[in-house]
């Protein structure tokens, strides 16, 4: 039988962990920034819009490389037929499954909360109906699946917003204060994780925390190239936390 660490074996042959932030790295999303500044211009522009009501934790688990094969996998787990699709979609399960089983509490502690009562994800705004992201978190990963809450939904002027950051893009069912775990996908210039977490927070959220299957980057724009580099120095282990400087080995 399948197992989750048999299913996420392959791809520590060529995920990348995303570099600490520093300089000339986004304390946000992990991404190149310009030097001198803390933030992406990305990250900067959702924070001015935003406010407070960003995220309290972006959580890369790889970075995902335009061309490449995790790149390509993110893409054929929505996109592919048959067979392969699900092949895609419980490789990427087992990946998010064992990645929190070994770093969701560490993610917590960085958001200062005890643990993430709901689960949900940032859902399409290309009118994708059955989004197999929520698959994924609703019902193949069984960490997140008893959590797990329909709770955002894209507004009608949401796919006009483009990658903009913006209040107005979702709205979320009603919250109490509850941590909520916030999944998606890829994080490209991150508005709609960003915009998803502003929503839950107006909704009552307590703290919101974004895991990100894969941080996503082309080597062909601007100074992606050194970055992408440097973190490639680095053997990808499971093991080695996203938060803390140290390995749970």
């Amino acid at each position: 039988m399948a197992t989750v660490v048999g299913l996420s074996a392959r791809y520590a042959n060529f995920l990348v962990h995303p570099l600490p932030p520093g300089p000339g790295i986004c304390q946000v999303c992990r991404g190149p920034a310009k030097a001198g500044y803390p933030t992406c211009w990305q990250c900067q522009q959702a924070a001015n819009v935003l406010g407070t009501s960003v995220a309290d934790a972006v959580v890369p688990v790889s970075l995902a490389l335009k061309s490449e094969q995790y790149a390509n996998e993110l893409w054929r787990y929505k996109n592919a037929a048959g067979p392969q699709q699900q092949y895609f979609r419980m490789g990427l399960a087992a990946v998010l499954w064992r990645f929190l089983a070994l770093h969701e509490d560490c993610v917590a502690a960085h958001c200062a909360v005890p643990g993430f009562d709901t689960v949900t994800i940032v859902p399409s705004t290309s009118g994708r109906e059955d989004h197999p992201l929520r698959t994924m978190v609703a019902d193949m990963a069984g960490i997140t699946r008893d959590r797990y809450r329909d709770l955002l939904t894209p507004t009608p002027d949401a796919s006009a917003l483009g990658r903009t950051a913006s209040a107005g893009r979702y709205t979320s069912s009603a919250l109490w204060g509850e941590s909520v775990l916030l999944i998606d996908d890829t994080w490209t210039t991150g508005s709609h994780a960003q915009s998803a977490a502003a929503a839950l927070k107006a909704a009552g959220a307590g703290s919101v925390a974004v895991v990100v299957l894969g941080r996503h980057l082309n080597i062909n724009y601007g100074d992606t190239a050194m970055h992408i580099e440097q973190a490639r120095l680095r053997r990808f282990s499971w093991d080695v936390c996203p938060i803390r400087s140290w390995s749970h080995a």
